[in-house]
């Protein structure tokens, strides 16, 4: 049976209240009557989200700017160091380095950018917190476009300069980029801040859980939609780069990335911001000593410790920030950590639209398309197929009773990029053998379409993952290492750079299928039959004076009220 506890309300979340500060601002109105035992909601309801707080918003256009410019960049390199530097020529080019190379510097940049939030990850959740970190990482950013663009002009190409301030702005946007994308997830999702399901009845009649789980996971399918909004931005810097020049190319983002920033920074009373919380990091790895030493967490909490008498043993026990609750956030982040293991395989699969299948697109019949023009198909089948996810496909399995659990959908994601490598090895089977240049560039798309749908199961997740597997004061932090999966994993496809050409092609996308096809598999063994913890669920929400319901199921009285349940 349940019994219902009230927990007093949080504060109310006020443009002049820039930090998670606690107030009492409700009302005897505000808290609904208490529920008796034998009110308990029917099981079998069905679950449905919460309304997304509106300054979510403006957290996504950083990042929609951000992804603009890393994707408006990233879109004309593969040519720019490939091929050299011949005015009206087909293909257009700069550095001349061939396709081994440019593929290498090409996963170079992505390892480094991706690594690299680890670094933005410590500066935000042990110095600075998550805004201030974004604010000084798009700064960063800025500096490094500026190169690129200025060693980008024909003069600077000629001179001899353009591959240096390529190498000199890479490293600097990646340090950028790293500080964006540890943060900038974690940050938008703490504008979320109910942690309790509740039951209550919607217009039509019908009672329905709303539920704070699916709010995140909707909250992060949206945010990854418009990431690849932004994500289009080659379609214009592939077609400046072939019919101006790079360096225009590369001001496109430049501006963009500017103007993101200008926005964000403008809005920041409006954000709700959480502070940096001394030492997490220290804290956490101290956690993970004593939990080595005392054999699992559960004899590592200060509980345990105390009635064993090995409490004073170790010193982080005497900190007020150490409890029971802190060494279980701890082990929970470490669960999520593992579910990463296996990611760089995947991400293997998913850079080759970046880089290699440009190249294939190069040795196909192009007609008037730019060869990495194609690489637009992932961003616009995932603006198609992320909606239909979240408004069609979710609610049916919901209304069925069906659990698409988080790492079956990880699972379903790493087939899709195995097939997609299957289908790359084939096609370049087909253009090795049929005459140069004769096969259709747009017979590549299946190959994008896949990489595309893998996506939208395997990045949400693992970004919804990344969340809420972690303690607060290391968001930052965990969501850095799941972007790091993407950096090992272009570490990995750096030492597959002699084999990145032909005549070995063939035999790369099949072996890429292969590994792909093996990790998914691991995963569902290893992970795959994790039983998924239940969120607590309020018996009931009844409406006061002042409140309004919508058929999102939400409340809106501008106060908030926690309300959580215990098992008797």
């Amino acid at each position: 049976m349940h019994s219902v506890t009230l927990v007093m309300p949080e504060s109310t979340r006020t443009p002049d209240v820039p930090d998670r500060q606690i107030q009492s601002m409700v009302t005897h109105s505000d808290i609904p009557k208490p529920l008796q035992a034998d009110q308990a909601y029917e099981p079998g309801l069905r679950r449905v989200p919460d309304r997304i707080p509106w300054v979510v918003g403006l957290i996504i256009v950083v990042e929609l700017g951000e992804r603009f410019t890393y994707f408006g960049l990233s879109g004309p390199l593969q040519n720019y160091i490939k091929n050299p530097y011949v005015p009206g020529a087909d293909l257009p080019g700069a550095l001349g380095k061939g396709q081994a190379i440019a593929s290498a510097l090409g996963n170079f940049f992505k390892f480094w950018a991706y690594a690299s939030t680890i670094l933005g990850a410590v500066v935000a959740d042990q110095y600075v917190g998550k805004f201030k970190a974004i604010i000084i990482a798009s700064g960063i950013y800025i500096v490094g476009l500026t190169i690129l663009v200025a060693t980008a002009t024909p003069a600077a190409i000629n001179g001899g300069s353009a591959f240096g301030g390529l190498v000199a702005s890479m490293v600097i946007i990646g340090l950028g980029t790293g500080g964006i994308k540890a943060n900038v997830t974690p940050f938008c999702a703490e504008q979320y801040q109910r942690g309790s399901a509740f039951v209550k009845t919607l217009k039509s009649g019908e009672r329905v859980v709303v539920d704070p789980e699916l709010t995140v996971e909707r909250m992060f399918m949206w945010f990854y939609w418009a990431v690849n909004i932004g994500a289009l931005s080659p379609l214009i810097t592939v077609n400046v780069e072939a019919k101006v020049s790079f360096w225009l190319a590369f001001l496109i983002p430049l501006i963009v990335i500017v103007l993101a920033a200008v926005v964000f920074l403008c809005s920041s009373n409006l954000y709700i911001k959480t502070k940096p919380q001394g030492s997490p990091i220290v804290e956490t790895a101290r956690t993970v000593y004593v939990a080595m030493s005392e054999r699992g967490f559960e004899n590592a909490k200060p509980s345990s410790l105390s009635q064993r008498g090995r409490l004073e043993k170790y010193s982080v026990a005497s900190s007020a920030n150490y409890t029971d609750q802190s060494v279980d956030g701890v082990k929970k982040g470490i669960r999520a950590c593992k579910l990463f293991l296996l990611f760089p395989f995947y991400f293997i699969c998913w850079v080759q639209i970046w880089n290699n299948l440009i190249s294939q697109a190069g040795q196909m019949a192009l007609h008037g398309t730019p060869n990495d023009l194609l690489q637009n198909l992932d961003p616009i089948a995932l603006i198609i197929f992320i909606p239909l996810l979240d408004l069609v496909v979710y609610p049916t399995l919901r209304h069925f009773k069906i659990d698409f659990r988080p790492e079956l959908k990880i699972t379903v994601g790493f087939f899709m990029a195995s097939m997609s490598m299957v289908y790359a090895s084939v096609l370049q089977h087909y253009i090795y053998i049929s005459p140069a240049q004769s096969i259709h560039v747009w017979v590549q798309t299946p190959a994008y379409v896949l990489v595309a749908f893998s996506e939208a199961f395997v990045v949400v997740t693992g970004l919804e993952i990344a969340y809420t597997n972690a303690p607060e004061s290391l968001r930052s932090l965990v969501s850095s290492l799941f972007w790091l999966t993407i950096g090992v994993a272009a570490a990995i496809c750096i030492g597959l750079a002699p084999v990145s050409q032909d005549p070995y092609l063939v035999w790369m996308y099949g072996s890429l299928a292969i590994v792909g096809f093996v990790a998914g598999i691991l995963f569902y063994v290893l992970f795959g039959r994790t039983s998924k913890q239940p969120v607590p669920v309020l018996d009931s929400v009844e409406t006061t004076p002042g409140q309004r319901e919508d058929e999102e199921g939400r409340i809106e009285s501008g106060k908030r009220m926690v309300v959580t349940t215990k098992d008797t």
